[in-house]
């Protein structure tokens, strides 16, 4: 493949990289997190075609010229990368807000529970109450 060929590959990948990661986002904000699995998986594959395209590059006889006569289009690239990964890392702390707040209110909701489930002996001592069915067999 020629090095021409193998730029504008990379190029289309990580505009669809850029594009997945965009929807990932977009998913995370509308909270719609039960759709993200089957994006995670494209992305998953597509990084790997990216990787291979890259030492692809990288082993490519005429790769030498990437620094000079193909140094516009290697820019490019790069700055496609960065915005993929500027977007990806507002993903990563979205959802690392979205699950400390969901372990906050889950906490919240234990410790709602202990207080209804306690009470206190003759002795003045904590004790759970057994919200069992109340039946003895």
């Amino acid at each position: 493949m020629t090095l021409d060929a193998l730029l504008n590959h990379q190029k289309s990948q990580l505009e669809l990289l850029l594009d997945i990661t965009g929807q990932e986002l977009g998913l995370i904000i509308q909270r719609k997190a039960l759709e993200l699995p089957p994006l995670t998986e494209r992305k998953q594959a597509l990084l790997l075609d990216i990787q291979a395209t890259d030492s692809q590059l990288a082993k490519h006889p005429e790769r030498d010229l990437l620094g000079n006569q193909y140094a516009g289009q290697v820019a490019e690239l790069k700055a496609l990368l960065q915005r993929c990964q500027e977007k990806n890392q507002v993903a990563e702390q979205l959802l690392e807000q979205s699950l400390a707040g969901i372990r906050q209110l889950a906490n919240i909701l234990s410790q709602l529970h202990e207080r209804q489930s306690m009470t206190y002996d003759h002795k003045g001592h904590t004790k759970g109450i057994n919200k069992g069915t109340g039946f003895k067999v």
